[in-house]
């Protein structure tokens, strides 16, 4: 009986039968997009409360997705309420960029090596076998995925050839036959190839105005006396520096410079945790950036 269930729901659909999916998808992708337009449209209009947008900002956020575009509009109301007056939009509207940096994020470029290939150009030796296993722990073959008097490469090609492993259980018990990484460069957006979407962002955040007025309404963004480290702004700047590279580094060394010089004890505290969140997401952003980057 559930063997001709299967049979009669993978059967091959009709021709009107497509059609009607067909015209199910784009009438779902139109209500998406009237959907996302009218959630823009109230929190753009002074008619909701603070709470109400509270509601609307983190309900547009939740329905981000990569497969249908999302409407411009929407990604500029994300990009403005990072500076927005109300603390908690702020917070709400930082999640959002980070989520379109992730959507716009460019492919990583991935290569196979076998483990014999990897351990030639890390000069150590093979994998030390012991009754026809490789036996787990510290071994000569597994010292290049630590800090063993590691020394960074001269040139773009032999740094785009060094694997960097981020898997811990990679050559503790033995290796695979072949290794899966990315290289230590990707696509990145340029002002000639970006797409309207990706450039909303690119416009605000080359701004140093923009910028200055990010930083500064970051620094009373918590409670008085609670100085904790914000994840989510991290990941934002974090996804900013992996998606363009060094276009932006300007703008905010400028302000790391101001944050960390802040002499007034009211802004001191805020003013190094927002300067920790920017250095630590250009660092972290900055993974796959090529040598003359870094």
């Amino acid at each position: 009986m559930s063997i001709n269930a299967a049979i009669g729901l993978w059967r091959q659909l009709a021709p009107s039968e497509i059609e009607m999916c067909e015209e199910r998808h784009r009438s779902n992708i139109q209500s998406y997009n009237n959907l996302m337009e009218r959630l823009n449209s109230l929190l753009n209009n002074d008619k909701l409360t603070w709470g109400q947008q509270k509601i609307a900002m983190s309900f547009m956020g939740l329905i981000l997705q990569k497969q249908v575009p999302i409407p411009l509009s929407c990604i500029r109301t994300f990009v403005n309420f990072t500076v927005h007056d109300n603390i908690e939009l702020r917070k709400y509207a930082v999640i959002g960029v980070t989520a379109l940096c992730r959507l716009q994020k460019p492919p990583r470029i991935y290569m196979e090596k076998s483990i014999d290939e990897i351990l030639r150009h890390v000069r150590q030796h093979s994998p030390i076998i012991i009754d026809e296993k490789c036996y787990p722990g510290d071994r000569e073959d597994n010292l290049w995925v630590t800090i063993n008097n590691y020394k960074p490469p001269d040139i773009q090609i032999e740094w785009e050839q060094t694997c960097f492993l981020d898997k811990p259980f990679h050559g503790y018990y033995k290796w695979p036959n072949v290794i899966k990484y990315c290289m230590n460069k990707r696509v990145r957006y340029t002002r000639d190839t970006m797409p309207e979407q990706v450039a909303i962002l690119y416009d605000r955040f080359i701004d140093k105005n923009f910028v200055i007025q990010l930083a500064q309404s970051s620094i009373f963004e918590e409670d008085e006396g609670d100085i904790d480290f914000s994840k989510n702004r991290f990941q934002m700047y974090k996804s900013l520096f992996r998606n363009f590279g060094l276009v932006f580094v300007e703008n905010f060394m400028e302000q790391l410079y101001a944050l960390i010089r802040e002499t007034t004890s009211e802004k001191q505290n805020g003013s190094h945790r927002v300067a920790a969140e920017i250095t630590a997401g250009m660092i972290r952003g900055s993974k796959y950036w090529t040598l003359e980057m870094v």
